[in-house]
């Protein structure tokens, strides 16, 4: 039986663009009201699956769901699982301004079928969870914690900093519990007395203190009545949302968080800074009674034996060109030398890097090392280039310039029975593969240090029969936890 529909029409025309306006005269008029009229029908699949339809046709669409969702384009689709009245909105624009019209809907009964997806069943437990999932921090672990660049540029991960195990006690962090149920989806959040928040934050949070273990701890009792939405949108992460009022383990100024992994017993958030959009925080959470296992650290690579890769196997009879080996595992970041966990996490990139694997790092008998990109490079933004590939002649005259084509030092150091081969390359933008990374840690922005040494590991090298693969790793964490690997092969191979 169709269930019943009600809306209330509201009025409200938001004109923005204002910065806009000021900036330029505008000849045209904003939209009328009635231009961003819409209406909706229930799906055949539900009555709880709506299809709204705009009366008008506009180069910029955009909806606002009321269910946590948006959209753009004049027919969207909003899924509403749970009974209740949700405020659907459509803002239209066009070179005078825009306008915006809402409306109520009324979901008039629950259907559970909708409820039932796999995101919201390792969230909260499921139907069967009448008390539903609660989840803590999992403060017994390296780098639940943590803290990387917005946007990404590594990968989704916290590769600027990461807490040691138990490394905010007394912060309030680890005792606060945060249950999710699929019922209404409820929320509660229990801090048993603090919260811990950005230093930014602390006018926020009267009484706020500093714990002694950075940023600072306030005393905070969380409202009831608090809810939890979810947003899908295509081609991203899911966005867990919390009302006014709550949030997850460390206050940076926001509620919404990306929902980077999630699986039973495990989930990786990530979310911006709103005092500085730069930043992007990570936390980790588990179920609150999950007891994981402990953690058995990545064998150390067997050391190199002695001469197994030596100067001549380096040089060759001169001068010799290696390039980076177009398959998978070739090129690639992880927790551990030889990982590549964390970007592609698999994935075999030379097709779309095509740029990057073409490039040449030549060693010389004479001590000199040459960096050739043969004509192009692989560009980001840390360079002071669009991201992607293109020709090394966009380098000119940005703080990335000496990462460029250029002759710089290196030197050899042979495997011992304790330690590992090391090739480490100096100069300005001296690098093998990678600008960005050196030991210790990975440049944000040009231009490369002067006359800086990067050293790199030999974890591997085989020569069978004339074919040759050399593996080299860098430690960018300065702390055993972020490596990146690369694998090279001969240019002539």
């Amino acid at each position: 039986m169709k269930k019943y529909l009600n809306f209330i029409l509201l009025m409200l025309p938001v004109f923005l663009m204002a910065a806009c306006i000021e900036e330029y005269s505008l000849q045209e008029a904003p939209p009328a009201q009635e231009e961003a009229d819409f209406s909706f029908e229930p799906t055949e699949e539900s009555d709880n699956i709506l299809q709204f339809t705009a009366s008008n046709d506009f180069f910029i669409m955009n909806w606002d769901l009321g269910n946590g969702s948006s959209g753009s384009g004049q027919t969207v689709t909003g899924t509403y699982p749970t009974a209740g009245t949700y405020t659907v909105s459509l803002t239209v624009f066009n070179a005078g301004g825009s306008v915006t019209m809402s409306k109520e809907i009324v979901i008039a009964e629950t259907d559970p079928l909708l409820l039932d997806k796999p995101l919201y069943n390792l969230l909260t437990g499921g139907v069967e969870a009448t008390e539903g999932k609660t989840w803590k921090v999992d403060a017994s672990r390296l780098g639940h914690f943590g803290l990387g660049p917005n946007p990404s540029q590594a990968g989704d991960f916290p590769e600027w900093y990461e807490a040691q195990p138990n490394e905010k006690a007394g912060s309030g962090m680890y005792t606060d519990r945060y249950t999710f149920y699929l019922a209404d989806f409820a929320f509660d959040m229990e801090t048993n007395g603090l919260v811990y928040l950005n230093s930014a934050q602390g006018s926020n949070f009267p009484g706020s203190f500093d714990p002694g273990v950075g940023d600072l701890s306030a005393p905070y009792e969380a409202p009831e009545g608090l809810k939890w939405s979810m947003a899908e949108p295509e081609d991203s992460y899911p966005e867990l949302t919390i009302s006014q009022g709550g949030f997850l383990g460390y206050f940076a100024g926001g509620r919404t968080y990306q929902i980077i992994t999630i699986e039973e017993n495990e989930m990786l958030l990530r979310f911006v800074d709103q005092a500085n959009t730069e930043f992007a925080w990570y936390i980790r959470l588990i179920p609150e009674d999950y007891v994981p296992e402990e953690e058995t650290p990545e064998p150390e690579p067997v050391p190199v034996d002695p001469g197994t890769l030596s100067l001549q196997s380096l040089i060759g009879d001169g001068s010799k060109a290696w390039k980076l080996k177009p398959a998978a595992g070739a090129f690639g970041v992880g927790p551990a030398p030889g990982s590549d966990e964390f970007y592609p996490n698999g994935q075999d990139i030379s097709g779309d890097r095509a740029c990057l694997f073409d490039d040449r790092f030549i060693f010389n008998e004479d001590g000199t090392y040459t960096y050739d990109p043969v004509d192009d490079i692989y560009g980001e933004a840390y360079m002071g280039v669009e991201e992607g590939c293109q020709p090394v002649a966009n380098l000119a005259g940005t703080a990335g310039e000496a990462w460029g084509a250029g002759t710089h030092d290196f030197s050899f150091t042979e495997a011992t029975e304790s330690e590992k081969a090391r090739i480490t390359v100096t100069g300005t933008g001296a690098f093998i593969a990678l600008p960005k990374a050196f030991n210790g840690g990975e440049y944000q922005s040009g231009p490369p240090a002067e006359d800086r040494a990067v050293t790199y590991e030999v974890i591997g090298y085989t020569n069978e029969e004339g074919v040759e693969e050399l593996t080299i790793t860098i430690d960018i964490s300065d702390s055993g936890s972020v490596f990146w690997t690369f694998v090279l092969i001969p240019d002539n191979q």
